[in-house]
């Protein structure tokens, strides 16, 4: 069974999107240090927020088959520096979050994604359950 970590802002959907693909299993909280949630590897937002972090984003990645960057699509920005997925030696998926959300700019956030080294990138919603599906087939 292979395991994926989520890597993204604070507030960027990382809790949510593991809740949708653990069927409800896992309960979305701030996430102060990384959490284990069976195949899950959910990372605090203050890991990418904060360069002298990336070691441990790092060492974490160890523990997982597939590194997901989550962008949220209403934020303007990015805190994904550009080639940041040069960094792990894994397989990298970049997913836009939020892309149903009033205001979501899709279209950005991609080229964030894509910027930052995402060669393939998944639009997801957690509410009407878009792209959930494709990222549970990254786990088989």
């Amino acid at each position: 069974m292979k395991k994926m970590m989520f890597v993204g802002e604070t507030r960027s959907g990382k809790s949510s999107l593991i809740k949708a693909l653990s069927f409800g299993d896992y309960v979305p909280r701030r996430a102060m240090a990384v959490e284990y949630c069976g195949q899950f590897i959910n990372t605090p937002g203050e890991f990418l927020e904060n360069s002298r972090f990336y070691h441990a984003l790092i060492t974490s990645s160890a523990d997982c088959h597939v590194l997901v960057m989550v962008q949220d699509a209403t934020r303007r920005s990015s805190l994904f520096p550009p080639l940041f997925a040069c960094m792990f030696n894994r397989k990298v998926v970049g997913v836009v979050s939020k892309s149903d959300a009033a205001g979501a700019d899709c279209d950005l956030a991609a080229r964030f994604l894509h910027s930052a080294g995402a060669k393939d990138i998944i639009r997801a919603s957690v509410v009407s359950g878009e792209g959930v599906d494709m990222l549970r087939a990254l786990l088989n």
